[in-house]
């Protein structure tokens, strides 16, 4: 059996609302009960002291004569106001009294209303007699001459007002179930209605579960509910491109690796023919393998590193401990110092400019990840005899407008793209208001066309599939770069134009 709290969220809300309208109906019923019947009993009290007043006047004017006179009276008093009088003196003896059943003449009472009368003040009490009747008993002192020579107590019955009290609760009893049966079908209609979409968001929830992306819901209810509506859409969605960018990474990197399988294969197979092969033939061909599985090694190496990018984007806190002051000129020497041989293979030159230390807090095989895999991008797309040039700077007024020794095109591309910049809204209010170090790449290559230029951070995008090969790319170093700079908190902006070179200027905020 289920608990309550393991019950459907409506049918919690309903419980609740019911109880909560019960409750509320019980306290305010108990005590008006309560209220009624307290002035209920004091209008009755009221009204016994009045008769024992009466009975005590009629008692102290035939205080003379107990036995006949004020026995007469006091029958007669008991005929009209149906109210029995018993008149003591002041040791509480009984001295008159009109009934004829149970006589109490010479008796001594004890009642508390009585001894309240015997001393002097009246009072009231209600007891349930052994008959099952209810009684109010009053207390009123006789008084003769300025002097008290005993006490009045009166006995009136009260059933009328215990049926007025019972008939009062019967309503009250009947009110609050008509309302708790009400509060009960309007909880549930309630309940209903705010968990409606919280049921249309498990049912997407169960979707989304199963694979199927396109699960959405339609935002409604409280303000709360919209919020969690949206959250969840926005959340699908996201799920959903990543879904996509999955998807494309995994068909982009099987068409990138069948490449030079298929390379291999075609260029294995003839050396397992039994004809006679020539070795400069033979030789060739092992070479080509090299140089592809090569070209695999550094697709394979290319997409680990894009892996570990991905890790490290999930874990902030891996990147913050491996962040440590270094100094960005030292690893810019060090990038370029190790691609020289392959900027003198390509028959490229490849300076860093000098000038002063920057000193920055962060991740140096983040910053080398970034600068290495623009400086080599720099170096295949530069034609021999060209020249690719590093820089290392720091702007203290925080200003991102690139200046600087750079190549003879530079200025103006990077004039162009503060001018696209501002155009598009992109300056960032952060780093406007810090101080940044930058790091600039630029060759004398073939530029990059102005409707590439957004695209090319993308993995496995390439401008020219067919020279990007040619030099052994796989679309997947500016990706890699651009993931290294997002997880140091920086970003990569370009200046290029076809067949005047590039400028890449990768920003770090100190």
């Amino acid at each position: 059996m289920r608990r309550p709290g393991q019950w459907p969220l409506a049918a919690q809300l309903a419980l609740a609302f019911a109880l909560v309208t019960v409750l509320a109906l019980g306290g305010s019923g108990a005590l008006l009960l309560y209220q009624s019947s307290a002035r209920l009993l004091a209008g009755r009290a009221e009204s016994t002291l009045a008769w024992g007043q009466a009975a005590a006047g009629l008692a102290a004017e035939y205080w003379s004569d107990p036995r006949e006179g004020m026995t007469l009276a006091l029958y007669r008093f008991h005929q009209q106001s149906g109210i029995r009088p018993v008149v003591v003196d002041t040791d509480g003896r009984v001295v008159a009294d009109v009934s004829s059943e149970t006589p109490l003449l010479g008796e001594r009472l004890t009642h508390p209303e009585l001894q309240a009368a015997l001393a002097g003040r009246t009072a009231t009490g209600t007891r349930r007699l052994s008959t099952g009747e209810w009684v109010m008993y009053g207390g009123v002192p006789v008084v003769v001459s300025g002097e008290q020579v005993g006490a009045v107590l009166v006995a009136a019955g009260i059933g009328a007002v215990r049926d007025a009290q019972r008939d009062l609760l019967r309503q009250l009893a009947l009110v609050a179930g008509a309302m708790a049966a009400l509060a009960v079908l309007l909880g549930v209609l309630l309940a209903r209605y705010l968990t409606r979409p919280l049921v249309r968001l498990r049912a997407a929830v169960a979707r989304l579960a199963r694979g199927q992306l396109d699960a959405r819901v339609e935002p409604g209810g409280s303000s709360e509910l919209r919020d969690l509506g949206h959250g969840f859409n926005r959340m699908a969605e996201e799920l959903g491109r990543l879904d996509q960018q999955r998807r494309a990474f995994v068909a982009d990197a099987s068409h990138e690796l069948r490449t030079p399988i298929a390379a291999i294969r075609a260029l294995a197979e003839p050396l397992l023919s039994d004809r006679p092969i020539d070795v400069a033939v033979y030789k060739e061909h092992l070479h080509d393998i090299v140089h592809e599985c090569e070209r695999a090694g550094r697709l394979v190496n290319s997409l680990l590193e894009l892996a570990r990018l991905d890790m490290r984007a999930e874990s902030r806190s891996q990147v913050s401990q491996a962040a440590e002051p270094i100094d960005l000129r030292r690893v810019a020497v060090e990038v370029v110092h190790a691609l020289e041989p392959l900027a003198a293979e390509r028959g490229v030159r490849l300076a860093i400019l000098p000038g002063e230390p920057v000193m920055a807090r962060a991740d140096a095989h983040l910053v080398e990840a970034v600068l290495g895999n623009l400086v080599e991008n720099g170096i295949k797309y530069t034609p021999r005899g060209g020249a690719v040039q590093v820089s290392v700077g720091v702007n203290v007024d925080g200003d991102r407008t690139e200046g600087g020794a750079s190549l003879s095109a530079g200025s103006e591309r990077a004039g162009a793209a503060e001018r696209r910049r501002r155009a598009g809204g992109e300056r960032d209010g952060a780093a406007s208001q810090r101080p940044v170090a930058w790091i600039k790449v630029a060759d004398t290559g073939i530029g990059i066309p102005k409707e590439h230029q957004a695209r090319i951070f993308e993995r496995f995008y390439r401008v020219d599939k067919a020279r990007s090969r040619a030099t052994g790319g796989a679309g997947l170093g500016l990706a890699i770069a651009a993931e290294a700079a997002a997880r140091l908190g920086g970003r990569i902006h370009v200046a290029s134009e076809s067949g005047r070179g590039s400028e890449f200027t990768f920003t770090l905020p100190l």
